[in-house]
């Protein structure tokens, strides 16, 4: 790309010392540290060079309704969508228009939709965590924290998606197949999920592409069409999906590869959300005592345990203030996707407080939410803290009221994106996450190996990409109740 002189009338530009790369090492290696560098040298609007790529990164919240609303003829996601479909899952899709397509997605996802959804999800958890005999055992057992939640949600969300072996939820025979089928899913995506971020930016090594090419090759043939097309119980979502694949004329071989990348985009973060989340909640006693006693207050008047219970109204879901707060303020912490636009012409920004600012054509224009709203000390008081009632007014009402500058902001919490990058399966992720603590808690005893434990840090490659990992996990026992 030829690059002209930089104009007064543009945002400060960084190129690095290095001429191409800039700084795609810094940025790569922790986005969040070198950005937060970057702010504090330029300010709230600045362009930096990547790998041969111009970024603009804007980190004003009050700003940021200019790039969610503005015309997809100046400001596109297509172009990038496609470029990480491509790197990270072999997908190629004609005709690809992401916009058309969660229209039509969102529907299978939301408001009618939702409640078999619901149900489908309460049904699947007690397949792989309450009706596994290995899990039912009055001692102590252990496990890591992080895969506990990952593999349980993951495989559990895959099942109420994709479907099951046969109708009957709690037949024993087809339960140990439904099980079976979804712990070779888990186990093979999560060897992909280890690489997808370098594969993402293009930096496998060969031993490592040859690597997630067998593991996405095993991935395709348990997502083939025609073993889906033999499972029972496939959601509405899937249906619609396959319609859609099948309307574009996409073959049967790239069909797969699209079903894989939906695994990823429809079941990445649910896992890693309530790994934090009950790490927060093992962490912070009053915190627990808070949620627990929420939750004992809301199936008090149902009599039966969760185990006996056929499913979860979405009244009693809605009743639960203390532990949206916690949930709110585990995703402030821990939910960090940039939201990207490519620039198709030449053209001018407004910000919120008067200044303009003039993109160049073919530059990339990035949002990284976590530094702000999310973690800026001027909206939230020890924003590295988790306090579990930040998202609480005094009268249990959810809090909505926070500031910047002295003005009421907008946008205070961004996990679930916005504006057309609203994740179109917020409902249903919800609802799942709730789901599983509600049962992972009123069935089993759950504590800390070592109480003394320190919380991980952030695999910091993760920046970009939705919910971060731990760099390691946290060793947890647990007991079933009975």
């Amino acid at each position: 790309m030829r690059i002209l002189l930089h104009l007064p009338s543009e945002p400060p530009l960084d190129k690095g010392f290095v001429p191409w790369l800039g700084h795609a090492v810094e940025f790569g290696k922790d986005a969040a540290s070198f950005l937060s560098k970057m702010k504090q040298k330029h300010g709230d609007i600045f362009t930096i060079q990547v790998a041969g790529k111009f970024v603009t990164i804007l980190l004003d919240p009050h700003s940021y309704d200019s790039v969610l609303w503005e015309s997809s003829c100046k400001l596109d996601f297509n172009k990038y969508a496609r470029l990480l479909m491509d790197r990270m899952f072999d997908v190629k899709l004609p005709d690809y228009d992401p916009k058309e397509e969660k229209a039509m997605l969102r529907l299978a996802l939301q408001n009618k939709n939702l409640p078999s959804l619901t149900r489908a999800m309460f049904l699947n958890l007690q397949t792989v965590l309450l009706s596994d005999p290995s899990q039912l055992s009055r001692q102590w057992k252990e496990d890591g924290l992080f895969h506990l939640s990952y593999s349980m949600m993951l495989r559990a969300g895959y099942l109420t998606l994709y479907g099951n072996e046969k109708e009957n939820y709690t037949d024993p025979s087809c339960q140990d197949k439904d099980r079976a089928h979804s712990a070779e899913v888990y186990n093979e995506f999560y060897k992909l999920d280890q690489l997808l971020m370098r594969a993402a930016r293009s930096t496998l090594t060969t031993a490592e592409k040859e690597e997630a090419a067998s593991v996405k090759g095993r991935l395709w043939k348990l997502l083939s069409v025609k073993r889906l097309n033999s499972n029972t119980n496939k959601s509405s979502w899937l249906e619609s999906y396959m319609q859609h694949l099948a309307e574009l004329g996409v073959d049967e071989d790239m069909q797969s590869r699209a079903m894989l990348l939906q695994l990823w985009a429809t079941q990445g973060n649910a896992g890693p959300a309530v790994f934090w989340l009950l790490l927060f909640l093992l962490k912070d006693p009053a915190a627990m005592a808070a949620v627990q006693g929420e939750l004992e207050k809301v199936i008090r008047n149902k009599g039966p345990t969760t185990k006996q219970m056929q499913s979860i109204s979405q009244e009693m879901l809605d009743r639960t203030p203390v532990f949206d707060s916690v949930l709110n303020e585990t995703l402030r912490l821990t939910a960090a996707p940039f939201i990207s636009r490519e620039v198709l012409a030449d053209m001018q920004l407004k910000m919120a407080d008067g200044r303009e600012f003039s993109l160049r054509k073919e530059y990339r224009l990035c949002l990284f939410p976590y530094l702000s709203p999310q973690m800026d000390s001027e909206i939230y008081e020890d924003p590295e803290k988790f306090k579990y009632d930040r998202f609480l007014n005094a009268d249990n009402t959810e809090k909505r009221d926070f500031y910047k500058g002295g003005k009421r902001l907008k946008y205070y919490n961004m996990p679930w994106g916005a504006g057309i990058n609203t994740c179109i399966g917020k409902f249903h992720a919800v609802n799942s996450i709730k789901q599983f603590v509600f049962q992972l808690l009123t069935n089993f005893d759950l504590e800390l190996k070592d109480p003394e434990a320190r919380l991980p840090g952030f695999d910091k490659g993760r920046y970009g990409f939705g919910m971060l990992q731990p760099e390691n996990d946290i060793m947890v026992r647990y007991k079933w109740k009975g």
